[in-house]
């Protein structure tokens, strides 16, 4: 007898982790806007951003740290 698959699931292992997004202005003074992304990694925290804020003028870096210091996120 086999156990059932909602046993067997990878995604359950995965831990999410904290990204920064930098937004450039194009017609303010400020050079860019800044904001944090959860996500599980690189390719999907860029999904998130490109969802959020379009494909222009978007970066994504990963960030070292806790969850704790930022209070809000968007997603």
């Amino acid at each position: 007898m086999s156990y059932p698959l909602c046993y067997h699931n990878p995604m359950m292992k995965m831990k999410e982790q904290l990204f920064r997004v930098k937004i450039a202005l194009w017609r303010k003074n400020d050079a860019f806007r800044e904001t944090h992304v959860r996500a599980y990694d690189l390719a999907h925290a860029k999904r998130i951003s490109n969802r959020l804020f379009g494909t222009l003028g978007v970066t994504v870096e990963p960030v070292e740290g806790r969850f704790k210091k930022f209070k809000e996120f968007n997603r």
